[in-house]
């Protein structure tokens, strides 16, 4: 069954006040304790195997930071699964995690309760999302991953020293793996890591599509404007392609018309799916709009915006790209933010 608010509350409340200061042996040992976990019962034939009972189920992780190492696991009587403790010192791969629940309502229901308790989260990033409250000592992530909802703890020091040296000198797909396709920095932060711009058209398609797909999903599920529009543009003032989130969450791109189009242009368009506009406003515009927005619809959006800017015979290399609303990085986008940014 899902949490109720108030267990939704508490567990929120435990997990705001949880002291990891040092994040040395007795601190380990004091959170279970104060989350009001206990340890996890083994089998009968377990029993049968091994004199230790009540003891720790444990498994073995292989994440960065962690070397197989078997982690303890607990019983924190939510009935959403078993809490984790990895015991790593102050060191990357040290974590207190707990699966929380599935569905956006629960989602919804943790983040309200993290608001109230917290004020408003320190970094929001994305795929996800994953909002993230940071004080010295410790970060308390709350993360909607593959419809899941989870809450976790890790040390300060270590994860931002990785993330520092992932956002310079990490392999492109590792960065965006760690860091994200998109980010909103809260206060309290002295460097932001830059995004990982598209080596060609091929690429800066694939991250296009990612993008799309996760500002749509993540940012209905977050306090923010729900009007999002991003401009792609060239050289050429005239030439340029846009897309917009409107109120319900649904897509609509524009791709200008050039002045002299050529033989063939408005068919190739009309292949990828842009249609000329239905409105006197957008005179000189093509469109499309996206009722929804899953993986398919944005790869498709990507194709047709990518398509777009290609057919107006610009480099690769001469693109930028402009965020109108709200205050958000697209760090995986895969352009600059200005005009000869590559430089």
């Amino acid at each position: 069954m899902p949490l109720t608010d108030d267990q939704v509350r508490e567990l929120v409340g435990r997990f705001a006040t949880l002291d990891m200061t040092g994040w040395d042996e007795a601190a380990f040992d004091r959170a279970p304790a104060h989350l009001g976990w206990l340890p996890t019962r083994a089998s009968a034939e377990e029993r049968k195997r091994s004199r230790l009972y009540p003891r720790l189920w444990n498994y073995e992780d292989f994440r960065p930071g962690c070397k197989g190492e078997s982690h303890d696991q607990y019983d924190t009587g939510l009935g959403t699964g078993l809490g984790q403790v990895a015991r790593h010192g102050s060191d990357l791969g040290s974590e207190i995690s707990v699966p929380v629940g599935e569905g956006e309502d629960l989602f919804l229901s943790v983040r309200a309760a993290l608001e109230e308790t917290l004020g408003p989260p320190s970094i929001m990033r994305g795929p996800g999302p994953l909002l993230r409250w940071r004080n010295p000592v410790r970060l308390l992530e709350l993360e909607h991953a593959g419809g899941h909802t989870s809450l976790r703890v890790s040390p300060t020091d270590a994860v931002d020293r990785d993330e520092h040296l992932s956002s310079n000198w990490a392999e492109p797909e590792h960065t965006l793996e760690q860091l994200g396709y998109w980010q909103v920095l809260g206060r309290g932060w002295d460097w932001a890591p830059g995004g990982v711009w598209a080596d060609d058209w091929n690429q800066f398609e694939e991250q296009l599509a990612t993008t799309l797909g996760s500002v749509v999903r993540d940012f209905a599920l977050l306090d923010v404007p729900d009007r999002f529009t991003v401009v792609v543009r060239t050289p050429e003032d005239l030439r340029f392609v846009q897309w917009t989130t409107f109120e319900d969450w649904t897509l609509h791109l524009q791709a200008r018309v050039p002045d002299d189009p050529g033989p063939g242009w408005s068919e190739a368009m009309a292949d990828l799916g842009w249609q000329p506009a239905d409105s006197r406003d957008l005179d000189g515009l093509l469109t499309c709009d996206f009722p929804t927005v899953g993986w398919q619809e944005a790869q498709t959006a990507a194709r047709m915006l990518v398509g777009a800017l290609r057919s107006y015979g610009v480099p690769f290399d001469d693109l930028w790209h402009e965020v109108i609303s709200p205050d958000v990085e697209l760090l995986g986008i895969g352009l600059p933010t200005k005009r000869g940014g590559r430089v």
